[in-house]
């Protein structure tokens, strides 16, 4: 079975900053400007974040209320780390999966699509004696709007980590956040899906809930299961975004 990350394992209270850094620190600005997608976008780019980008936020002394709240913020804050600024009235929320038609048209667009989770800590909080809860994101159609070179993603990373620290709580701002590639490291390196699948691959928390990979991951509530919190998900419902096309391949018909 693949090992994942838990972010509650040994929590007994306050976050306890275990996740490691990824990358360090930058001050690169992002330069912004607007493309607009046909349906026939089409996208060149071999990157590791080919399958999506896995957020874990070890959240403190936040509930469900509190950091489901955030969601619409956290996408957009994502999308701007990348060089995309989009409007919060634009980005959409809904509870539940969306359409085949709707997930295949982002697709095809390139807008990229979060789905985001919610679990509770293992233990209650040692001041308060409350559960609380931490939260888990998958972005998908994300990587278009990578840099390609090593030192500039790692970079764009480090600023994902910056912009998503804001939402961890009043401490471990800068250790409470994981950014990784899906399907590396220990995060399901057997997940098989590709554009043409990832719609069933949702359907698994419906259809095949027992099977051993991320979106299962991320939509139980294992120390919890009695509570349920519903998978979130969020996509920028324009048929443009204002994108900084610097160090990525991008053609559009």
């Amino acid at each position: 079975m693949n090992q994942i990350i838990d972010l509650s394992e040994g929590h007994i209270g306050t976050t306890d900053g275990t996740l490691e850094e990824l990358f360090n620190d930058t001050n690169d600005k992002i330069k912004d400007s607007r493309i607009s997608f046909s349906t026939n976008f089409s996208k060149v780019n071999i990157s590791p974040y080919i399958k999506g980008m896995f957020i874990s936020i070890s959240n403190h002394k936040k509930d469900s209320y509190d950091i489901e709240k955030n969601f619409r913020k956290q996408y957009q804050s994502v999308l701007k780390a990348v060089g995309i600024k989009v409007g919060r009235d634009d980005i959409h929320k809904q509870y539940g999966l969306p359409s085949r038609a709707t997930i295949n048209g982002l697709i095809e667009k390139g807008i990229p699509i979060a789905i985001a989770g919610i679990h509770d800590y293992e233990n209650e909080d040692k001041d308060d004696g409350i559960t609380y809860q931490h939260t888990h994101i998958l972005f998908y159609n994300i990587h278009h709007y990578l840099p390609n070179n090593n030192k500039q993603l790692a970079s764009c990373i480090n600023r994902v980590r910056a912009t998503q620290g804001r939402y961890v709580g009043k401490k471990f701002r800068r250790d409470g956040v994981d950014v990784r590639p899906v399907g590396t490291y220990k995060h399901y390196t057997n997940e098989q899906f590709n554009d043409d699948s990832f719609y069933d691959y949702l359907h698994n928390p419906l259809n095949s809930p027992n099977r051993d990979c991320l979106i299962n991951y991320i939509s139980k509530n294992r120390h919890n299961p009695d509570v349920n919190y519903r998978l979130t998900y969020l996509y920028h419902n324009n048929d443009y975004l204002p994108v900084n096309l610097s160090n990525r391949t991008i053609t559009t018909n």
